[in-house]
This record gives structure tokens, C-alpha cells and sequence, in this order.
């Protein structure tokens, strides 16, 4: 199953397309803040280099002096030898930080030999949900050695305290892993509290990424997380000679020489991976020696300024930042990340370079614009990129169908107020010649006009949609409660453009991961059986099968049906509090980049079986449509077995071989977290034994009577469609009877034998369907969840 790099990967190829990302400059030559990209010259507002040190003639001499003397590179393992200079360099960074230092050729690689050293077993390690991607990357070295590890949402210190005392009993130390200066919002860790668990908690240990923070701020440019507590005997500080520091590589800060050469001897990327290389080495040494110098007071002087300058006319022109801090990094909120890239590209076309910050570093919903501030940037430059984006802000939400209203709404921030005399009327988004419908049951809805449409398809007749919304409500157990919904949109003709059936239910966040994972979530759910589940909006329910959408491709408003509908079910999905919206059924190309389009990327579900019945008429026909070695696999395996059994088709009638058929189920639902959903209730079963739309199939065993029902298989026959819903066991007979691989042989008889033309097998157990001719077919869903702090859950748990 597809995973988030694959809907990252759909993103960015999307962003390139449209000019967005991977873009190059074309420059003969870089000085101050202007740069060209393709041909168009544009003032840079994404450059991290907040000091804007890379021009300094002091640097750039160190830089040429070095490589004049030692080369381009030095070759070798750092735990063999070093350069001179290298251990120059850390001299001065232990001035700087006034602890012992590493200078590692990168923050990354920083981390990768420091985490895994010193986390030890017998640790835990909590992780904030915002911390970056490096970080999170050489956790997953901790997450291998079998070390327990949490994530909290983003600076929520009641959650990570409620997680420490929880902890602090069943582990030697603490960690903690968090950023000083997010990359993202451009917000702040809460050092000072973070300072008060070191003081309270024994085994509390903080291990935090300043790199954002460096140089523009502290005595030294000792960093954000050092201008406001001192160096804690249990916290390690990473740093970047990257970004403000002007030159390469990266620095971890310990509290003690011990910890230090422990680090330095055992570190994986220290010991394995090359050096900063002389060039760099001396740009670092001549960075340092510039914070040394009274000069870095003026330098952190200007940039503090300008980002009190810029705070300032954010709000004097009501642009809105998620949280407003006093860090170079500001982020202004948008909502989809096609609406960013609107504004991105109106800002570029009018000669002002900025970032989009997107999923999955935020949100899908909650993308936003991203800009820095640095010493190189003028106030005139700063005041005309700030007024130009005022106007194309609200010009480029207006274009996309979006207001200041929508994005308050979604980033739950205060009512934004921009006063813009160009502003136009904003063309309301619902378009006047499509008319949409929202239902709360099927039965408001014109039987025929449904069967029509929808009804025709799997479960999805308008008689079981009744009997299911009535199931499906009014029990004790939230998780067997289903809210259903119906949604049409027709055009000025009353033609149907767009008709679905859409649902609400709680659904366990794993429920489409690896089987590993989920058997260790089940272990937590024994005491907490509402762990990591969620509300989820899903185009049909976690009970049916069919078709649940329905759009008229050749109608010329398609499009804009679809974005009402999508529209529609957002505003439900907020309304209710859920937390993922998947949309189904959808598998054509020009849909996958529409739903982008609208902030939905695709995902890869679950292979589907399935089996076109009308391909054969007898039994030998039958055995032809095989391969020869599934051929094989039937004979040998299903039907040398076959004389064993006696087949049923008549609904069980008293209420021992009622509760029979339900305990096969949950011999089998025990057993299954390749789909790991809420056991059923037994009213869907009393629903299913009385409707005579739902075919029943058990198997006994001729010679075993008194073993009851040893196999059981529930379908839903739907015209000339036969969907297998819910199998049972008997797990006693399943081995040395084949009892799974019989049913499945059965159901295709049965489906032929009751004139069906298609057999719906559903998902898992492709290998044993395909032996009784299933067609095994991709399916996809797209999907936007409104956080994603369960998936970053679901990613630290060790199976």
C-alpha cells in the first residue's frame, strides 16, 4: 500500500509543473538579494541565511586562504585523522558555546551519530510532531533497536508532561526531541518550560535542533534555545554551520566531555563518513571569529530590526501569520496548497521570490506562504514585497474560490480584516447553474432516480440502504454508529451532474497499515479500545460495496460539480470533527490531478478480486478460464476436498445455528488486521439472516455433523452482481479440510448458479482467490486529512 512519500511525490511533481519547485537560477554571479530564475530577476525571500554572512569579504578570504593551503578535500575518516584546522575550528565553537563541541559535516549526519548513542536501552524518546525531518530520520535508527517512541502534538507541554510521568517510571532516561525554531511556522519551542521538566523530572533529557536558531540571535550567536536557558546538564543542543553561520557542516553541543567523546568514538557518521572539507572549513573558521567579534552584536542588531519592522507591517496591513514570534521565519496561512501556489506565482511574476510550505510538513488543508527575513534585504525591498503580497493575497485566495473568511476558518485564527482598494467582488464560488442536494437518508430521495444512478452497484440498493441507515444507529457502542448522507448535484435541466453516497464513522487509524503494526496496536486498544481511531468521512461505508459515486464525465461542468460536492463534504468533515476525508471510486487520470487540484492526494488501497462469470457457461468452461497452474492449485487443493463437505444455502432459522454463524465471523475477525476495522454488530447478522437479498453458503462436514457450520460466506445479490461481504471459520477444520479455499469455490457456483455475471470477492487473500479465477484489480482513494498526528503515531510504534 502506498504510503505519504507517494502522495509527497504527486505533490511536488504537480508544484514543478507549475513552476513552483526545482527551480534554478541563472546567475553569472550572486551579491545581495536579487537572483534570476528562468530569465526573470527576482528579490530572493527564501534564503535561510538570515545574517546574509555568505558575501562577507572575511568569510570569503577565509574560504580562499584554506583551500590555497590544504585543497579542495581531505579524505579521511575523521577517527583516523583530521585536518589541523578541524580541531581550530571546534576551538572556537567551544568559545562560542562555552561546552564541549562536534563539528559533523552536517546537522543531519549530526544527528545519525548522536541519537543512536546516546539513547540507550532501557530510554524512551518523545517526539514533537513539528521536529524536523532529519530528527525524525535518525529516530528511525532508535525505532530499530527496539526503543519506545512517542510523538505529542506540536508543543503541547500538558501532553508531554502527562507522557514523562507516565514514562518515568519504566525507563532509565527521557528524551525529548524537539526543534528551537520550527522550520515551518517560524515558531518557538517552550524552553523555558522544557527548562522546568530538566530541573523536576529525573530522567528528563532534552535533545533539541537549533538549526534556525543560529547566529542571529544571543551572546556569541549561541542561538535561540541559548538566549533563553543555559545550557542544561541533561540536554544536548544541535546546531547548523549552514544557514546564518554562512559556511557547512553542523555542531552538537554537549553538557560534559564524557558524553562528548562518547559521541566522537562511537558515532556511526563521525567514524563512516567524510569531513567539512577545507574550503568550508575555512569559512566556518572565519564565521566563528566574526561571532567572536563585537560585529555580531551590530549584525543581530539589523536582522531583529527588520523582523520587528516586518511583525509590525504584517498587522498595520492585516496579514494574518498562524503565530506571530520573533524569529526570521514567518508563515503566512493560506488553506490548499493549489491557493499557495497561486499566490507564490503572483508573487514571483511581480518580482518576489518566496517558499510554500505543504504537506506533508503541514497539513494538506494548511498550506501557507513562507518567507524569510535576512540582513541582506532592504527596508524599501521589505515594505514593496509586503504591500504587493497584501493585494495578491486576497486576490489569489478570490481567484481560487477561497476568501480571508475560508482561511480564518480553517487555521482557527481571528477574523482577518485587509482593506484593499483594487479588491474585486468576489464571484461566489457555488456556481448559479448547478443546484446541489443534500440528504440524510435515502428514503428523501425518488427510488427510481437512485436505482437509476447508484442503485445498480454492489450494496448499494436503495431497499439495503434503508434497512442499513436503521442498523447502523442508536447503539451504546460509538463505533457501530454510521451517519449517511446522499449528495446530488444537477444542472439547470435538472440533468444529474454528480450523485454519492458518503458516510461518518469511527474507524481505527491502522486500519489500512501493515498487519504487524495493527496486532501491536490491539495490544494497546485492550486497555484503551478507542487508542489511534478517528472519525473518518468516506464515500460509501466500512459496510458496503459498489459503486458510491457517481459523476457525468461529459457534462462540461463535471469539474465544478465535483468541487462543489468536495466543497460540501469539508464543510461536514469540519462540522463533525473528523479527522480524514477519503474519496473512492475515482480511477481515471484527469480525476487523480483534479482531486489534487483540490487538496486530495491519491492513496493506494486495498487489491480488490473479482471474477466476470459470463466468460464461461459450463463447468469445464470454467476450469479453462484458469492457468494452468491455478488449474492445478483448484483440483489439488479445493476440489479433492470437495466430497468432504455438504453445502447449505438456507438461511439459518434457530437461534444456536444463528449464533453459530456469528462466532465463525469472529473467529475470523480475530484473525484479521490486513483490513483492521470494529467488529460488526450482531444486528448487521439478524439484518442479513432475515433480507432475501443476502445469500448465506455453509459448509458442514459430511463426516461431522455435530461440528455445526465449519465454513460460512454472506453476499449480497444485487441484480446480476454477487458481493462477498463477510466470511466465517471454524479454524479447527480450516487446515486439513481447505475449508477457506471451498468457500471461495463455492461462491463462484453459487453466483453462476443464480444467473449473476460478476462476483465481487473484496480485498486480502489475493493468492487463494486467484486459484478460483479471481482477476486481482489496483483500487485507490483519495485522500485529505484535516492533521496528521495519528500517521506520525502509527510511524513510531515498533512491531
Amino acid at each position: 500500500m502506498a504510503n505519504s512519500l507517494d502522495m509527497l511525490n504527486q505533490i511536488l511533481v504537480d508544484a514543478a509543473q507549475h513552476g513552483v519547485v526545482h527551480n534554478f537560477t541563472s546567475d553569472e554571479e550572486i551579491k545581495g538579494s536579487k537572483i534570476t530564475i528562468h530569465d526573470a530577476e527576482v528579490i530572493n525571500f527564501g534564503s535561510c541565511s538570515y545574517l546574509g554572512l555568505e558575501y562577507h569579504s572575511k568569510i570569503k578570504e577565509g574560504i580562499i586562504e584554506k583551500t590555497q593551503k590544504f585543497g579542495s578535500q581531505f579524505s579521511t575518516s575523521r577517527t583516523y585523522l583530521s585536518l589541523g584546522i578541524y580541531e581550530e575550528l571546534e576551538s572556537y565553537l567551544e568559545k562560542i558555546f562555552e561546552k564541549p563541541v562536534i563539528a559533523s559535516a552536517s546537522t543531519t549526519l549530526g544527528h545519525f551519530a548522536a541519537l543512536p548513542v546516546v539513547v540507550e536501552e532501557g530510554d524512551a524518546v518523545i517526539l514533537d510532531l513539528q521536529v524536523h525531518s532529519s530528527v525524525q530520520l535518525a529516530t528511525q535508527i532508535l525505532k530499530a533497536k527496539k526503543i519506545p517512541t512517542y510523538v505529542i502534538p506540536h508543543n503541547s507541554m500538558k501532553a508531554l508532561e502527562s507522557k514523562i510521568k507516565s514514562l518515568q517510571n519504566k525507563h532509565k532516561k527521557i528524551w525529548y526531541l524537539a526543534d528551537g525554531v520550527y522550520s515551518m511556522y517560524g515558531d518557538a519551542a517552550p524552553l523555558k518550560e522544557l527548562e522546568y521538566f530538566m530541573n523536576t523530572y529525573k530522567q528528563f533529557h532534552l535533545y533539541i535542533d537549533d538549526a534556525h536558531g543560529m547566529s542571529w540571535v544571543g551572546k556569541n550567536g549561541v542561538g535561540y534555545v541559548r538566549s533563553k536557558i543555559e545550557h542544561h546538564d541533561k540536554m544536548i543542543l544541535a546546531t547548523s554551520l549552514n544557514k546564518s553561520f554562512a559556511s557547512a557542516g553542523g555542531v552538537l553541543v554537549f553538557p560534559n566531555e564524557e558524553l562528548r567523546n562518547r559521541v566522537k568514538n562511537c558515532g556511526s557518521t563521525l567514524i563512516f563518513s567524510g569531513p567539512i572539507q577545507p574550503p568550508m572549513l575555512g569559512a566556518a573558521i572565519a564565521s566563528a571569529k566574526l561571532h567572536l567579534s563585537e560585529d555580531i552584536e551590530i549584525y543581530q542588531k539589523e536582522i531583529k530590526d527588520k523582523i520587528d519592522f516586518v511583525n509590525d507591517k504584517l498587522e498595520k496591513l492585516g496579514l494574518p501569520q498562524y503565530e506571530k514570534s520573533d524569529t526570521p521565519l514567518f508563515f503566512i496561512p493560506v488553506g490548499l496548497p493549489r491557493i499557495t501556489r497561486n499566490i507564490v506565482k503572483r508573487m514571483k511574476s511581480k518580482g518576489f521570490y518566496m517558499n510554500s510550505a505543504a504537506f506533508p510538513a503541514v497539513p494538506m488543508k494548511k498550506s501557507g506562504l513562507r518567507f524569510m527575513v535576512n540582513r541582506n534585504l532592504s527596508y524599501e525591498e521589505l515594505e514593496n514585497m509586503l504591500t504587493t503580497l497584501q493585494k495578491e493575497y486576497v486576490l489569489g485566495l478570490e481567484e481560487e474560490n477561497s476568501s480571508t473568511a475560508e482561511v480564518s476558518k480553517i487555521f482557527k485564527i481571528k477574523e482577518i480584516n485587509i482593506d484593499i482598494s483594487s479588491k474585486k467582488e468576489q464571484e461566489k464560488f457555488e456556481n448559479k447553474a448547478l443546484k446541489t442536494t443534500l440528504f440524510r437518508s435515502i428514503s428523501e430521495i425518488d427510488k427510481q432516480e437512485w436505482q437509476e444512478f447508484m442503485g445498480h452497484s454492489g450494496t448499494q440498493s436503495y431497499q439495503n440502504l434503508l434497512a442499513l441507515e436503521k442498523t447502523f444507529s442508536n447503539h451504546s457502542k460509538k463505533e457501530n454508529n454510521i451517519d449517511f448522507y446522499y449528495y446530488r448535484v444537477t444542472d439547470a435541466q435538472n440533468q444529474i451532474v454528480l450523485y454519492s453516497l458518503f458516510t461518518i464513522s469511527l474507524i481505527k487509524d491502522d486500519m489500512l497499515s501493515d498487519a504487524k503494526l495493527s496486532m501491536k496496536i490491539e495490544e494497546e486498544r485492550k486497555l484503551n479500545p478507542y487508542y489511534l481511531t478517528s472519525k473518518q468521512l468516506m464515500t460509501g461505508s466500512v459496510f458496503s460495496m459498489g459503486k458510491s459515486l457517481y459523476i457525468n464525465k461529459n457534462h462540461k461542468q463535471w469539474k465544478n460539480a465535483l468541487e462543489l460536492f468536495l466543497k460540501a463534504t469539508q464543510e461536514i468533515a469540519e462540522k463533525e470533527n473528523v479527522s480524514t476525508l477519503m474519496i473512492k471510486d475515482i480511477d481515471d487520470k484527469e480525476y487523480e490531478n483534479t482531486m489534487l487540484e483540490l487538496g486530495l492526494a491519491k492513496m493506494e488501497l486495498l487489491d480488490n478480486s473479482v471474477l466476470y462469470l459470463d466468460k464461461w457457461n459450463t463447468h469445464e468452461e470454467y476450469l479453462q478460464t484458469l492457468s494452468s497452474k491455478y488449474r492445478y492449485s483448484l483440483k489439488k487443493e479445493i476440489l479433492a476436498y470437495k466430497d468432504y463437505f455438504e453445502v447449505s444455502y438456507e438461511k439459518p432459522r434457530t437461534g444456536e445455528e444463528k449464533q453459530q454463524c456469528f462466532e465463525l465471523y469472529q473467529q475470523v475477525f480475530e484473525k484479521s488486521y490486513e483490513m483492521n476495522v470494529f467488529e460488526l454488530p450482531y444486528q448487521m447478522f439478524e439484518r442479513m439472516f432475515e433480507d432475501d437479498n443476502y445469500d448465506i453458503i455453509r459448509l458442514y462436514l459430511k463426516d461431522n455433523k455435530k461440528a455445526g457450520a465449519v465454513g460460512m460466506l454472506f453476499s449480497y445479490k444485487n441484480g446480476k452482481e454477487y458481493s462477498g461481504l463477510l466470511v466465517g471459520l471454524n479454524y479447527d477444520y480450516v487446515r486439513e479440510f481447505n475449508v477457506y479455499k471451498q468457500i471461495l469455490y463455492q461462491s463462484v457456483l453459487r453466483a453462476k448458479n443464480l444467473g449473476c455475471s460478476f462476483l465481487d470477492l473484496a480485498f486480502t487473500a489475493e493468492m487463494e482467490k486467484k486459484k478460483v479465477g479471481a482477476e486481482i484489480q489496483s483500487t485507490y482513494g483519495f485522500v485529505q486529512a484535516e492533521e496528521h498526528y495519528s500517521h506520525a503515531v502509527l510511524e513510531t510504534v515498533n512491531y
